[in-house]
This record gives structure tokens, C-alpha cells and sequence, in this order.
């Protein structure tokens, strides 16, 4: 009984080895299309009336964001990789959620 737990344990403990290994690969660190990105994305979540002008909020504090935790050189929106925005209407109002990663 006992072998086969050991056993279960080793290969459960392998699988997440592997996998938290393989996590960050996709992750855009160093350059990516000739920019130099930084590997954590950061994102900054606004709202407003308008869908559009929650994303332009969004966008504005992931900007500050970027630029207080990596320097002017990284503040540019256009310049991140794998933007997204994540958007929705509990109410009245769009909450809107800019995430990308930082890039110079």
C-alpha cells in the first residue's frame, strides 16, 4: 500500500514541477519583436458611462502603472504585448479592465 502512495506522490509532485516550469514559457520576457518586454503583465481597471471612455480610462492607469514600476520607457500602451481588455455592465456603468505587457 504504502509504494503505491509514495509513487502517486512522486508523480503528482513531477506533473507540477513541470507545469510551473512551463507556465512562464509562453510569457514575453527579454525582446519580443525586437522591444524589450518586461514578463509580468500589469493591469488597471476603471469604468464609466461609455465602454469607450472606461477603456481610454483603463488604458490611462495601466500607463501610470507601467511607467511608476518600470520607468518612462515602458509607460507606452501601444508599445505592450497581448493587450486585452476585459469589459462588462453590471449597471449603469462599463467596468472595463486594460491588461498587457509592458514593452520599450
Amino acid at each position: 500500500m504504502y509504494p503505491r502512495i509514495l509513487t502517486f506522490a512522486a508523480v503528482t509532485v513531477g506533473i507540477f514541477v513541470l507545469n510551473a516550469g512551463s507556465a512562464n514559457a509562453g510569457l514575453p520576457t527579454g525582446f519580443v519583436n525586437g522591444l524589450d518586454c518586461k514578463g509580468f503583465t500589469h493591469s488597471a481597471t476603471a469604468k464609466a458611462k461609455k465602454n469607450s471612455k472606461a477603456k481610454q480610462r483603463a488604458r490611462g492607469k495601466w500607463e501610470s502603472r507601467a511607467r511608476s514600476n518600470y520607468g518612462w520607457s515602458y509607460r507606452k500602451w501601444s508599445r505592450g504585448k497581448f493587450k486585452h481588455y476585459d469589459c462588462s455592465k453590471p449597471g449603469g456603468w462599463w467596468h472595463c479592465k486594460a491588461a498587457a505587457y509592458p514593452c520599450k
